[in-house]
């Protein structure tokens, strides 16, 4: 993951992009200010022509390392592990079901789990909240 601030000289505003280790874009925060815009899938990046330079965003890197966040692991069926967090009311997991589709069966388990009487549950994988 790398945290990058456009220094490209030209009209248009330059933000701070978070991209992923394949170079795809994942977030950004605007030139303005304020909260990262999260993509709900990563989409290219194409940095031809432009200028960046190596940046800290407590923000951005936040989104880049999720076991910082609180939140709460889960590890699925394949034992892959995967990291829930919420911000503002809104539930997010890293797993590409989450990317493509803004929800994913892990939040769902989630919601089960939260509401759902002792007596209906099944049994779920390993679940911790850091």
């Amino acid at each position: 993951m790398e945290i990058l601030k456009e220094i490209t000289e030209w009209d248009w505003p330059s933000h701070t992009y978070l991209l992923s280790d394949t170079g795809k874009l994942m977030a950004y925060v605007k030139a303005s200010g304020g909260d990262p815009i999260t993509l709900t899938s990563k989409m290219h990046f194409d940095k031809r022509g432009r200028k960046f330079i190596k940046v800290q965003n407590k923000a951005l890197a936040s989104l880049a390392t999720p076991e910082l966040n609180t939140g709460i692991v889960v590890k699925s069926d394949s034992g892959k592990t995967y990291y829930i967090t919420e911000s503002n009311g809104k539930y997010r997991c890293n797993c590409v079901g989450f990317g493509y589709r803004g929800k994913c069966k892990h939040i769902e388990q989630i919601g089960k789990e939260k509401y759902e009487p002792q007596s209906k549950r099944r049994e779920t994988p390993a679940v911790a909240v850091y």
